[in-house]
């Protein structure tokens, strides 16, 4: 028992960080699929990422530790290919006392309605959340998915361990795949949980914040990640270091949206662009008056406060001061999108600009 324990509390604890990474990746994917970003469903895929987390690492978990001897100290483990070993064994430690309670009370019956309980969830999900239609097709992938476990077993975390410290049981992929197919049956009576079905959505007329927050992420991860490994090396000059910040700003935001027509590299994966409330063409002044004050301006005196700071004072006010401005963009950019029903932050309002779908030419007067 303490295995399974230890298997739920490995996942509790990795859990949070996957998600983390895999949420803006997984917004993306589902709104490129069905045009926005559906609560149910993505909180029914993080209970499912969470139990296929835990289901594996009841497969490999607890790992022993490797050490001198480690094969000889471990005995022979040797893959069991008989079926159905688990009646005998379980009539064998009945010891001919053939009653309900004594079968459920044997260790090996529970080891094998713990093989079954295991994949009956991802037979539910099958159904429920990725919508299989046919029991056939599901009790081949919970056969696959068991096939899988059984195999990382056989090989040893493929070669991590110089020898098979877990069973390979045929066993358990009869049972799992049993367990599979019940947990798809099951689904069959699950019109009474919240709809998360996959249904795109159609005649989209505005640019949802989905949209907005996704190509803010990207094109502000792109400048970051740019900026730390390839011009923070260029020179150790602080003031030449930060023209070159700025002007990689400058390019990406406001030279590559004037020659795409109002689209960053953000706003062209997501299908959106910036364009003039009146519908004329977009200058470069209109693009400056849009990200100089609340983007570039910000920036430049962050990277001042900086210098200043490294040179005279602390670094808690400099702290301070980066944070100041951080707020502001992110008040400035991100959150007023949320807050106003046109859904038009202080960029776009300052600009007398709007963002609207890619092949949408003039924003509602």
């Amino acid at each position: 028992m303490n295995n399974y324990f230890e298997a739920i509390r490995t996942s509790l604890i990795y859990f949070p960080l996957v998600a983390l990474l895999s949420i803006v990746p997984f917004a993306y994917f589902q709104y490129k699929r069905m045009g926005y970003v559906q609560f149910n469903r993505s909180l029914v895929f993080y209970i499912f990422a969470f139990y296929g987390m835990t289901a594996f690492f009841l497969t490999i978990l607890p790992l022993p530790p490797l050490s001198e001897g480690f094969c000889e100290y471990r005995g022979s483990v040797t893959p069991n290919f008989l079926p159905f070993r688990f009646v005998k064994v379980t009539m064998q430690e009945i010891q001919g006392n053939i009653s309900l309670f004594s079968i459920v009370k044997s260790s090996t019956f529970m080891v094998t309605s713990f093989n079954v309980l295991l994949l009956m969830p991802l037979g539910f999900f099958l159904r429920y959340l990725f919508q299989v239609k046919h029991a056939g097709i599901a009790t081949l992938i919970g056969f696959l998915v068991s096939l899988f476990f059984e195999i990382t077993q056989l090989t040893a975390l493929y070669g991590l361990y110089p020898c098979r410290y877990r069973h390979f049981e045929v066993d358990d992929l009869i049972t799992n795949t049993f367990g599979c197919f019940i947990g798809f049956v099951i689904a069959r009576y699950s019109n009474l949980l919240p709809n998360v079905s996959s249904k795109p959505l159609v005649n989209q007329t505005e640019v949802t914040l989905t949209q907005r927050f996704l190509a803010i992420f990207f094109d502000s991860l792109v400048v970051i990640l740019f900026t730390s490994y390839i011009i923070e090396g260029l020179t150790q000059n602080i003031w030449l270091l930060s023209l070159m910040k700025v002007g990689l700003i400058f390019f990406y935001f406001i030279f590559i949206s004037k020659m795409t027509g109002g689209q960053t590299i953000g706003k062209k994966l997501l299908g959106i662009r910036i364009i003039r409330m009146d519908g004329l063409k977009l200058t470069y002044k209109d693009l400056i008056a849009r990200y100089g004050i609340f983007l570039i301006l910000p920036f430049l005196v962050g990277e001042v406060s900086r210098f200043l700071i490294d040179t005279r004072f602390d670094d808690k006010l400099y702290l301070f001061l980066y944070l100041f401005f951080l707020a502001i963009w992110f008040f400035g950019t991100v959150m007023v999108t949320f807050i106003r029903k046109d859904h038009r932050g202080w960029l776009d309002r300052f600009a007398h600009t709007t963002q609207v779908l890619a092949n949408q030419k003039n924003a509602d007067k």
